[in-house]
């Protein structure tokens, strides 16, 4: 990791903002959420954790914990660039946090608990926590050419997500791809009463943005169907991942 690398939050970087260097990070992941139940006399427990969420998995917050390094003139500089971090961490709420060596991804958090600062001369050391939403969340919507964060384990080819609609007769499908977690995209039509067919269901768009309760895109292949109007349609979604 070089000496440059940082993060970016609340809209300033650590290093280019306030030239002090990440030493560390430690990002744990996000632990289950379970709703379990026993009765009496019975073996094992009833598992109700996934019984609203159609049968996903629930994740919890994750704890991300960094350490910087302070390097000052004199001990009037340390504390003045002390006070400097703690207001950009602490007077806000939640925030994108983003590391310079994750590319691609960016996580939604917040510094509820108070740093730890250690002193020593000219010098100091700061440990902050950040309380994050269990999911890391693409920096560029599924469907963008961006290869500087492409990545070939993972990542489909998908040059566009603007689709021209056929009026009438069969419609047009659409293959689209999620390379992440279910996820409800925002469908985006130029045009009222367009209708969409996905998994046996049929859902009634109006023009402009609809995100529908219910409709999620499943890891990998997604077979749509527009129908019923002559216009344009656009999916949106940025993926998450644990």
């Amino acid at each position: 990791m070089s000496v440059r690398d940082g993060f970016i939050f609340n809209g300033k970087h650590s290093y280019k903002d306030f030239n002090v260097w990440l030493q560390e990070k430690k990002i744990q992941p996000p632990a289950k959420v379970k709703i379990k139940e026993t009765i009496p006399f019975m073996n094992g427990t009833y598992d109700f954790s996934s019984v609203g969420s159609n049968g996903e998995p629930v994740y919890g917050e994750r704890q991300i914990q960094v350490k910087l390094g302070l390097r000052t003139r004199n001990k009037k500089e340390l504390y003045t660039v002390y006070q400097l971090i703690l207001e950009w961490l602490e007077d806000t709420g939640r925030q994108e946090l983003l590391f310079d060596n994750i590319p691609g991804f960016y996580f939604t958090a917040e510094v509820e608990s108070a740093p730890s600062f250690e002193e020593a001369l000219m010098l100091g050391n700061l440990t902050i926590t950040f309380t994050a939403q269990p999911f890391k969340v693409s920096t560029s919507y599924m469907g963008d050419d961006i290869w500087d964060t492409f990545n070939f384990l993972t990542d489909y080819t998908q040059y566009t997500n603007i689709f021209e609609i056929n009026e009438d007769g069969p419609g047009t499908t659409v293959i689209m791809y999620n390379n992440g977690r279910n996820i409800t995209p925002v469908i985006n039509v130029s045009v009222d009463n367009m209708r969409l067919s996905f998994e046996g269901k049929i859902y009634y768009l109006t023009k402009g943005d609809n995100k529908l309760w219910g409709m999620k895109l499943k890891n990998g292949e997604n077979v749509l169907h527009f129908y019923n109007a002559l216009g344009t349609v656009k999916i949106l979604f940025r993926w998450e991942v644990l």
